[in-house]
Protein backbone atom coordinates (compact mmCIF):
# COMPACT_ATOMS: atom_id res chain seq x y z
CA UNK A 1 0.00 0.00 0.00
CA UNK A 2 1.41 3.28 -0.79
CA UNK A 3 0.97 6.79 1.11
CA UNK A 4 -1.65 8.16 -0.97
CA UNK A 5 -3.94 5.08 -0.81
CA UNK A 6 -3.57 5.02 2.73
CA UNK A 7 -4.32 8.44 3.01
CA UNK A 8 -7.72 8.08 1.06
CA UNK A 9 -8.72 4.57 3.28
CA UNK A 10 -8.62 6.79 6.07
CA UNK A 11 -10.72 9.41 4.37
CA UNK A 12 -13.40 7.12 2.97
CA UNK A 13 -13.72 5.93 6.92
CA UNK A 14 -13.80 9.38 8.27
CA UNK A 15 -10.86 9.34 10.16
CA UNK A 16 -8.94 12.47 10.35
CA UNK A 17 -5.20 12.49 10.29
CA UNK A 18 -2.45 14.40 10.19
CA UNK A 19 1.12 13.70 8.15
CA UNK A 20 4.52 14.09 10.12
CA UNK A 21 8.02 13.77 8.21
CA UNK A 22 11.37 12.11 9.21
CA UNK A 23 14.44 12.00 7.92
CA UNK A 24 15.10 8.20 8.49
CA UNK A 25 13.91 5.17 10.55
CA UNK A 26 16.43 6.55 13.52
CA UNK A 27 14.64 9.27 14.05
CA UNK A 28 10.84 8.41 13.55
CA UNK A 29 12.11 5.56 16.00
CA UNK A 30 13.36 7.75 18.60
CA UNK A 31 9.78 9.32 18.18
CA UNK A 32 7.74 6.45 18.57
CA UNK A 33 9.83 4.84 21.69
CA UNK A 34 11.51 5.26 24.72
CA UNK A 35 14.35 3.07 24.27
CA UNK A 36 14.81 2.00 20.70
CA UNK A 37 16.96 -0.10 19.12
CA UNK A 38 18.16 1.25 15.75
CA UNK A 39 21.03 -0.62 14.44
CA UNK A 40 19.04 -1.73 11.41
CA UNK A 41 17.04 1.08 11.20
CA UNK A 42 16.84 2.08 7.36
CA UNK A 43 18.62 5.15 6.37
CA UNK A 44 15.04 5.98 3.76
CA UNK A 45 12.96 9.13 4.42
CA UNK A 46 9.83 7.99 6.47
CA UNK A 47 6.52 9.81 6.49
CA UNK A 48 4.09 8.82 9.18
CA UNK A 49 -0.07 9.07 9.69
CA UNK A 50 -0.78 10.01 13.23
CA UNK A 51 -4.61 9.83 14.61
CA UNK A 52 -4.42 11.48 17.33
CA UNK A 53 -5.88 9.44 20.55
CA UNK A 54 -8.55 10.73 23.27
CA UNK A 55 -5.79 9.86 25.68
CA UNK A 56 -3.18 13.26 24.48
CA UNK A 57 -0.19 10.52 24.62
CA UNK A 58 -0.33 7.87 22.53
CA UNK A 59 -1.93 7.84 18.89
CA UNK A 60 -2.15 5.49 16.10
CA UNK A 61 0.25 6.40 13.39
CA UNK A 62 1.09 4.24 10.19
CA UNK A 63 4.65 4.41 8.85
CA UNK A 64 5.42 4.51 4.99
CA UNK A 65 8.86 5.05 3.91
CA UNK A 66 10.75 6.08 1.00
CA UNK A 67 11.28 3.63 -1.77
CA UNK A 68 11.86 3.91 -5.84
CA UNK A 69 7.76 2.77 -6.08
CA UNK A 70 6.92 5.81 -3.19
CA UNK A 71 6.25 5.87 0.03
CA UNK A 72 5.33 2.26 1.19
CA UNK A 73 3.35 1.01 3.71
CA UNK A 74 5.72 -0.45 6.76
CA UNK A 75 3.82 -0.82 10.12
CA UNK A 76 1.05 0.27 12.07
CA UNK A 77 1.77 1.54 15.72
CA UNK A 78 -0.44 2.27 18.76
CA UNK A 79 1.86 4.47 21.06
CA UNK A 80 5.20 1.85 21.60
CA UNK A 81 3.15 -0.92 20.32
CA UNK A 82 3.84 -2.07 16.68
CA UNK A 83 1.72 -4.43 14.76
CA UNK A 84 3.39 -5.74 12.35
CA UNK A 85 1.70 -6.98 8.80
CA UNK A 86 3.93 -9.46 6.85
CA UNK A 87 3.36 -11.17 3.45
CA UNK A 88 -0.20 -9.91 3.89
CA UNK A 89 -2.17 -9.46 0.08
CA UNK A 90 -2.94 -5.66 -0.31
CA UNK A 91 -6.70 -6.55 -0.03
CA UNK A 92 -5.87 -8.26 2.69
CA UNK A 93 -3.78 -5.52 4.42
CA UNK A 94 -6.62 -2.94 3.71
CA UNK A 95 -9.43 -4.22 5.55
CA UNK A 96 -6.76 -5.76 8.75
CA UNK A 97 -5.62 -2.11 9.04
CA UNK A 98 -9.07 -0.86 9.03
CA UNK A 99 -9.73 -3.30 11.84
CA UNK A 100 -7.74 -2.95 13.43
CA UNK A 101 -7.28 1.12 13.55
CA UNK A 102 -11.33 0.69 14.17
CA UNK A 103 -10.74 -1.55 17.15
CA UNK A 104 -7.96 0.49 19.11
CA UNK A 105 -10.59 3.48 18.77
CA UNK A 106 -13.38 1.93 20.05
CA UNK A 107 -11.31 1.00 23.14
CA UNK A 108 -11.38 -2.70 23.60
CA UNK A 109 -7.71 -2.71 23.01
CA UNK A 110 -5.80 -2.20 26.15
CA UNK A 111 -1.80 -1.94 26.19
CA UNK A 112 0.55 -2.41 28.85
CA UNK A 113 4.11 -1.41 28.34
CA UNK A 114 7.39 -2.03 30.29
CA UNK A 115 10.34 -0.62 30.00
CA UNK A 116 14.16 -0.09 32.96
CA UNK A 117 14.33 3.11 33.37
CA UNK A 118 17.78 2.06 34.99
CA UNK A 119 18.96 -0.39 32.29
CA UNK A 120 17.59 1.95 29.57
CA UNK A 121 16.08 -0.69 27.71
CA UNK A 122 12.28 -2.26 26.83
CA UNK A 123 11.24 -4.96 29.21
CA UNK A 124 8.47 -5.73 26.85
CA UNK A 125 4.72 -5.40 25.92
CA UNK A 126 1.26 -6.84 26.37
CA UNK A 127 -1.95 -6.12 24.76
CA UNK A 128 -5.62 -7.14 25.88
CA UNK A 129 -8.66 -7.13 24.51
CA UNK A 130 -10.96 -6.62 27.96
CA UNK A 131 -13.65 -7.57 25.55
CA UNK A 132 -13.03 -11.25 25.75
CA UNK A 133 -12.78 -13.85 28.53
CA UNK A 134 -9.14 -15.13 27.94
CA UNK A 135 -7.46 -15.56 30.46
CA UNK A 136 -3.92 -13.70 28.88
CA UNK A 137 -4.78 -11.73 26.92
CA UNK A 138 -8.64 -10.86 28.04
CA UNK A 139 -10.41 -8.97 30.78
CA UNK A 140 -8.53 -11.60 33.30
CA UNK A 141 -5.47 -11.26 32.40
CA UNK A 142 -5.19 -7.66 32.65
CA UNK A 143 -6.62 -7.72 35.75
CA UNK A 144 -4.30 -9.52 37.21
CA UNK A 145 -1.27 -7.80 35.00
CA UNK A 146 -2.55 -4.65 37.01
CA UNK A 147 -2.52 -6.48 39.52
CA UNK A 148 1.30 -7.82 39.70
CA UNK A 149 1.76 -4.12 38.34
CA UNK A 150 0.50 -2.33 41.50
CA UNK A 151 1.33 -4.72 44.16
CA UNK A 152 4.30 -3.22 46.36
CA UNK A 153 7.48 -4.33 46.35
CA UNK A 154 9.07 -5.96 49.90
CA UNK A 155 11.90 -4.51 51.35
CA UNK A 156 14.16 -6.88 49.43
CA UNK A 157 12.51 -5.95 45.88
CA UNK A 158 12.81 -2.24 47.14
CA UNK A 159 17.29 -2.62 47.43
CA UNK A 160 17.82 -4.79 44.17
CA UNK A 161 14.88 -4.14 41.67
CA UNK A 162 15.70 -1.67 38.96
CA UNK A 163 13.14 1.03 38.30
CA UNK A 164 10.49 -0.10 36.33
CA UNK A 165 7.96 2.10 34.13
CA UNK A 166 4.82 0.82 33.14
CA UNK A 167 2.23 2.51 30.79
CA UNK A 168 -1.31 1.35 30.10
CA UNK A 169 -3.12 2.97 28.25
CA UNK A 170 -5.97 2.64 25.58
CA UNK A 171 -7.91 4.84 23.02
CA UNK A 172 -9.21 6.96 25.72
CA UNK A 173 -6.89 6.90 28.57
CA UNK A 174 -3.05 6.85 29.76
CA UNK A 175 -1.17 6.46 33.06
CA UNK A 176 2.08 5.93 34.07
CA UNK A 177 3.33 4.05 37.01
CA UNK A 178 7.01 3.95 37.68
CA UNK A 179 8.23 1.36 40.45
Amino acid sequence: MILEDAKLLLVENNISFETVEYRDEKEYWHHTMLFPYTKNAKSCKVIAIVVKSNNGNKNIELQFNETDAGFVFEELRFGDLCFEFFDVLEEVLVLDLILKIKKIQEGKLTVVLANNLKKRCWIGDAVFDLNDDDDLFGKKGYEEAMQRIRKPYGLLGKLFKSKIQYEIYDWNSYQCIIK
